[in-house]
């Protein structure tokens, strides 16, 4: 099964727009009037990792612009993909394609007749530098034209020739002058070509899978999840696995989705010889036929039995190095295909240690130790692809100071008084669904809720309007809520309260806010609009400048009831290993309270935000006795030594611990929390 990894807050992709639209411009030949364009595509690069990669930005208006046909993102309309990326001598290079996604074919004006203009792939801004310093420039481009501005530059493709619905350009090597300052730069392109029908609604098919790589042993199996990227298209598409050799099969589930998502398991027989495969996944329907590249890695019996996979994760959220360890063995560096990664754990459990160059390039360092049954009851997935429906709604009559939250499937948007009443949610999981919506007085006022049950409404559907002063809405429950165990030093105190629906046990957020003293009121669902699943989980969180402790307990039924805060996270010894690198490596040994023996975390960072994590689950340490640090990389392929604070940096350290009983959707079901903060 595929699991999300949770040692970082990853963002999820988010789904983004293309238009269709007539070009201001009539008089440049290479973008002339009514031309299909896409809409203007964020290409992100690493140099460090060696890494291009391309997504749509939001839509923008612009004179002469028309708005009347809204398409899906990169991946939906067309795919630019690049492979072979490389740095030498001053040049970060790149062989890009062009996939076409459209149910009709490019650069023909007939269908037939390939258009002198090609498919352009044109500079709307950039190259422009996000981490490192220096400048950033096209060094080969095919030419230059005036598209939205003058003198832009472009790459063209499919030069006399017509580019076929689902079909891919061959590679074009795309060059930029890169000083060795740079560590990541980026570019917005727009793809402009010529179409049989320019005027009518764009139908479109785009498919992907997510993990791309699978390493499976012979006699065993993996899953992928196939995802469909519709424009304009509802029609069921027949999936099916090419390019397979004897002995490897593969089962869809559904076979011919009509929705955004399939689950393909890939099943390796006994006698498949080790080696890398290159299948593909292939989709039949009336919007085109299109295939998507899946490497599959047979590997020896009881090899690779741990799976990462980084591959739906934005490019700054990719690990450009990654290691394991196995068992208290030697750390040894693992390299990825297509962002995914496999090693060998044994039953010692042990290690996994990546490298994150976040926002600007700055980089942390994240050490994780596990079981082997916790490294391996699933793909470890980071940024788990965004798959569902995107619903649409608005709030009438809440308070004049008021935030109303509506949840759906697990997903969330806030309304405020002072702004818009409408609201989006997105990636809103298939099938029925319990709706809450809760409107929260900031200002002690009214609070009031609805919920409806069993809502599936259509993807890019409409909610009908959520009107508090409607015969639906009704007064919340109240109960006190006493809390054991505060001390004089925890000044501020917060309360927040969820509300779990459904056989799913999918999360609704109410509210949150602030208490004071030991005594509070917490508002919830009367039992007269509950269902047998649903639950209450009230949050309360105390915190003094160098700590924090957290209780969150689940409750079917909002009653009077005293929660009790856990204990307070013991100061851990710090200290500085002395060793060769030039980079900080801290160790914190500490004793874990009774109340935290699910895992524990210690980190620091410095003054330029270059940060370290190191995680433990209960199971992995065999005790409360911690001692946690990182571990010396610095022989490893690899490794930069300024991925690390330096040796002589100050900074910021912590450590926390979690624990609890039960799990949610469960009546008495607690979670504790503690972390305490310090300087070195």
């Amino acid at each position: 099964m595929l699991r999300t990894f949770r040692l970082i807050d990853a963002a999820a992709l988010s789904a983004v727009g293309l238009w269709l639209g007539a070009c201001a411009d009539s008089s440049a030949p290479t973008a002339p009037k009514d031309q299909f364009r896409t809409e203007l595509i964020t290409c992100q690069a690493s140099v460090s990792a060696r890494t291009l990669d391309c997504a749509a930005s939001q839509p923008q208006a612009a004179r002469g612009v028309s708005f009347d046909l809204v398409l899906g993102g990169q991946g939906a309309l067309v795919r630019l993909a690049s492979s072979g990326n490389a740095y030498n001598s001053g040049t970060f290079s790149s062989n890009v394609t062009v996939e076409n996604l459209i149910a009709q074919s490019m650069n023909t004006a007939d269908g037939t007749t390939p258009d002198a203009g090609g498919v352009k792939v044109f500079f709307n801004s950039g190259p422009t530098v996000t981490g490192g310093t220096g400048v950033v420039s096209v060094a080969n481009p095919d030419g230059t034209g005036a598209f939205t501005g003058s003198s832009q530059e472009y790459f063209q493709y499919s030069d006399g020739a017509v580019l076929l619905s689902g079909a891919t350009t061959a590679a074009k090597l795309w060059q930029f002058s890169v000083p060795t300052t740079v560590t990541t730069f980026e570019f917005q392109v727009f793809v402009t070509t010529t179409l049989p029908d320019e005027f009518s609604a764009i139908v479109a098919l785009g498919l992907s899978r997510t993990p791309s790589a699978l390493t499976i042993a012979p006699g065993g199996s993996g899953p992928t999840t196939v995802l469909l990227t519709r424009t304009n298209f509802s029609g069921a598409v027949t999936l099916s696995l090419g390019n397979a050799p004897a002995g490897v099969t593969g089962s869809f589930s559904p076979a011919a989705p009509t929705g955004t998502s399939s689950t393909l398991t890939v099943n390796v027989g006994g006698g498949v010889v080790p080696g890398v495969y290159h299948l593909t996944v292939n989709g039949t329907g009336s919007a085109g036929n299109r295939s998507t590249p899946l490497t599959l890695t047979v590997g020896t019996a009881g090899s690779g039995n741990v799976t990462v996979d980084f591959s739906s994760c934005p490019v700054d959220q990719r690990a450009v190095w990654l290691a394991a360890q196995n068992g208290t063995g030697p750390w040894t560096r693992v390299s990825g295909v297509g962002d995914v990664y496999n090693f060998t754990n044994g039953s010692g459990g042990g290690g996994l240690a990546y490298v994150v160059l976040g926002a600007g390039g700055v980089p942390s360092v994240t050490v994780q130790y596990m079981t082997q049954a916790e490294f391996t009851v699933g793909t470890l997935v980071f940024c788990p692809p965004a798959t569902g429906k995107t619903i649409n709604g608005s709030v009438a009559n809440a308070g004049a100071f008021d935030q109303t939250t509506v949840s759906l499937g697990g997903r969330s948007a806030s309304v405020f008084s002072s702004g818009s009443p409408a609201f989006q949610l997105t990636d809103v999981p298939d099938g029925p669904q319990d709706l809450v919506a809760y409107d929260h007085s900031l200002v002690g006022g009214a609070e009031s809720a609805i919920i409806r049950r069993s809502q599936n409404i259509a993807d890019n559907g409409t909610i009908t309007t959520l009107d508090f002063a409607s015969v639906e809405a009704f007064t919340p429950a109240t109960a006190t809520i006493t809390l054991n165990g505060l001390l004089g030093s925890e000044q501020y105190v917060q309360q927040e309260m969820v509300y779990q629906v459904a056989a799913n046990c999918a999360t609704a957020f109410l509210y949150n806010g602030d208490i004071s003293g030991a005594t509070f009121t917490a508002f919830g669902i009367p039992s007269s609009q509950q269902q047998p699943t649903d639950f209450h989980g009230l949050l309360v969180l105390a915190s003094t400048s160098t700590g924090i402790r957290i209780i969150q307990q689940y409750n079917h039924s909002l009653v009077a009831r005293t929660l009790t805060l856990g204990a307070v996270m013991p100061t851990p010894t710090i200290t500085t290993l002395a060793t060769p690198p030039a980079y900080k490596r801290l160790q914190a040994v500490y004793t874990l309270p009774t109340d935290y023996e699910r895992s524990t975390w210690f980190g620091y960072q410095d003054g330029a935000n270059n940060s370290v994590t190191i995680s433990a689950t209960f199971g992995y340490l065999g005790g409360p006795s911690t001692t946690l640090a990182l571990p010396d990389f610095s022989a490893l392929s690899g490794w930069d030594n300024n991925w690390a604070p330096s040796s002589t940096s100050t900074g910021t350290w912590f450590v926390s611990g979690n624990g609890g009983s039960g799990s949610v959707c469960t009546e008495g079901a607690s979670v504790k929390a503690a972390t305490v903060n310090g300087t070195y």
